[in-house]
């Protein structure tokens, strides 16, 4: 009887254990390494015009990675840059979309204080999940996009 018992009580924990190792999962994760891997890349774009900037890296979370900022950089850019990179994170899209349905008439997305309806916020995705996102601001929006698609192209991801 004892050896049943036994038995059970051991079936019952394999049972268990394997039923709380479905339960994890698995998240990628941007880490800092890639972060300035990308941060590097939108850099190289921005000095290739000639001009200076700010890029943010924030994760999954809207948190900070890393934010740099560029010789020539100014209030707004440093600004902006981050609010970019947190918008890109909250909603899961490039802020560049904000001004589509803002061009098509959906005004109403300017109540939330989140959306950034510029270029340059774009998400960072890994196997189609929002791992981070990057915000770019210079004096030029077509560069802010550019720059932050260059940064996903060096990281592979978006």
């Amino acid at each position: 009887m004892k050896l049943l018992s036994t038995v059970i009580l051991c079936s019952g924990l394999v049972c268990a254990a394997s039923y709380a190792a479905d339960a994890v999962i698995n998240v990628a994760v941007l880490n800092h390494q890639q972060a300035q891997k990308m941060v590097s890349k939108a850099e190289e774009t921005i000095r290739a015009h000639h001009m200076g900037g700010a890029v943010s890296i924030v994760d999954s979370f809207g948190q900070p990675i890393i934010f740099e900022r560029l010789d020539g950089a100014t209030l707004a850019n440093i600004e902006l840059a981050p609010k970019k990179a947190h918008a890109a994170v909250a909603f899961g899209q490039p802020t560049s979309s904000f001004q589509q349905k803002i061009s098509a008439g959906n005004v109403a997305v300017l109540g939330n204080p989140a959306v950034v309806p510029l270029p340059g916020g774009e998400p960072i995705k890994v196997n189609g999940v929002v791992v981070g996102a990057i915000g770019v601001s210079t004096p030029d929006g077509k560069v802010d996009a550019e720059a932050a698609k260059a940064a996903l192209s060096a990281l592979n991801a978006g």
